[in-house]
């Protein structure tokens, strides 16, 4: 017996899937998870921001996997459920090899699987700037020449589009927005060659099939040895446009990345749900979009008494579910979890390191391999991001190997008491941070004396709390 192929999965989500409303699959969601936490006992605990209780890893890793085989995914364009029988998950499971190779010549990586506490490092560190309007051209070259130009970084996620091309304003699903994709692809490449790194990796994260499509050249644009981002929509969701994506990924034959979330305060419910819920996304992932490599995190939603429906990431409640299900799928599968951390706080700031902390204590410690990182999200303007806080998140990977599970707590908990009461809708997360001009000087292309030493700051503390940086 085998899993079924991708041509055999994208027929059930177009042609012969069971048809369902989306507010039916919606409610089927919420009243299984709800089940399912209950059954499986699973606790929000706040005064344990990484979790080391292998029990209750492993009971998560149950419900999601109970989850997916009772409920499936659903595509969106069709109204029909993607569904799959215990013999198919199981051998979709087992098929995973657990490794993957990415990039070219001197830079090429080859990912593995990484265990709880494991001492080894992370064989890829992944860097990136995420949802940030840079300027086309020279200056958004120059932010990646930034990031390549960082030893401990191996790649770098990029996108989604710019929100101009050619100097005119992108819409989304226009042809600009397909230009836009291949600009970026291109952009990339030129920083990667000043930088002397050739054959870095990158993911192209256009939110538009075509774009991707339009980024694909072997030599000036997207290789075989990069990859392409797709994701999974709350909760356990896709669509055609994600769908195109996997199918051109495997005929190009590029990477597959997949990023994918419980919503804490949508259809998963709380912090516990949205835990299942990441889970059964991985699964998904591997049987859906036939990959086995990427970032299945908890949570996008965050809720809080003064900030209803708002949205936020490293907070407590998602650092908590991340840890646990980075444990769930490291001790359960062969599957690479990767991290992403999209901060509230923007860069040249102490509180975007501080959630950087947060994010890779719940993640190397855990079992997560080829971790990737994002700034801001929201209230995005012009210029912001920089190498500099991705030189931090590489290093702290590095630094994390090996780390125990408790000590990994009590730095986070330390780090979130630091933040957490600034993340508010008033605030919108926190401060909005300073531009890549600000913080790099664009001529020689270092980061300026304050900025510098904000982050040498940062790791003096946290080698006063007991982590161990390279020298």
């Amino acid at each position: 017996m085998t899993a079924p192929t991708l041509w055999e999965v994208l027929d059930r989500a177009c042609n012969t899937g069971p048809v369902m409303t989306g507010k039916d699959f919606d409610m089927k969601v919420f009243q299984t998870v709800t089940r399912l936490v209950k059954e499986h006992d699973i606790k929000y605990n706040p005064r344990t921001p990484v979790s080391s209780d292998d029990g209750l890893a492993d009971e998560a890793w149950k419900a999601g996997l109970q989850l997916f085989r009772e409920v499936g995914s659903y595509c969106i364009n069709s109204g029909r459920v993607i569904r799959f029988d215990d013999s198919e998950i199981r051998d979709g499971i087992r098929e995973l090899r657990g490794e993957a190779s990415v990039g070219d010549g001197a830079e090429r990586r080859q990912l593995t699987l990484r265990g709880v506490e494991d001492k080894r490092p992370p064989t890829i560190v992944c860097g990136g700037v995420i949802e940030s309007n840079f300027p086309e051209g020279e200056n958004f070259v120059k932010l990646y020449q930034s990031i390549a130009q960082e030893p401990t970084i191996d790649g770098f996620y990029v996108g989604p589009p710019l929100q101009s091309s050619e100097g005119r304003l992108v819409r989304s699903g226009t042809p600009l927005e397909t230009h836009s994709g291949r600009s970026m692809a291109t952009w990339v490449r030129e920083a990667v060659r000043r930088a002397g790194r050739p054959g870095l990796h990158f993911l192209s994260a256009c939110t538009p099939a075509i774009a991707n499509v339009a980024a694909a050249d072997p030599v000036d644009g997207l290789r075989r040895s990069d990859g392409i981002v797709a994701t999974i929509m709350p909760e356990l969701k896709t669509d055609y446009e994600n769908l195109n994506k996997i199918t051109f990924s495997h005929d190009y034959g590029c990477i597959k990345h997949v990023y994918n979330g419980g919503m804490i305060g949508g259809w998963a419910g709380g912090p516990e749900g949205a835990l299942v819920v990441s889970i059964a996304n991985a699964i998904m992932a591997v049987m859906v979009y036939k990959i086995g490599v990427g970032s299945s995190y908890n949570a996008l939603g965050y809720l809080r008494a003064s900030a209803p429906n708002y949205s936020a990431f490293v907070t407590r409640p998602c650092v908590w579910g991340s840890s646990i299900g980075s444990q769930a799928l490291s001790r359960n599968t062969k599957i690479i979890n990767t991290c992403v951390a999209m901060t509230n706080a923007g860069p040249g700031t102490e509180m975007q390191l501080q959630e950087i902390t947060s994010a890779q204590c719940a993640a190397i410690p855990c079992g997560r391999e080829g971790v990737s990182q994002g700034a801001r999200r929201f209230k995005v303007r012009p210029l912001l991001g920089s190498g500099l806080e991705n030189r931090f998140w590489g290093e702290l990977a590095y630094a994390l190997a090996g780390v125990k599970r408790d000590l990994a707590s009590a730095i986070a908990d330390e780090m979130l008491s630091r933040y957490e009461a600034k993340i508010t809708r008033e605030s919108d997360g926190g401060p909005l941070g300073h531009t890549f001009d600000e913080i790099y000087d664009l001529k020689t292309l270092t980061p300026r004396a304050q900025f510098t030493e904000m982050y040498l700051k940062m790791k003096r503390e946290l080698e006063d709390m007991g982590v161990s940086f390279r020298q």
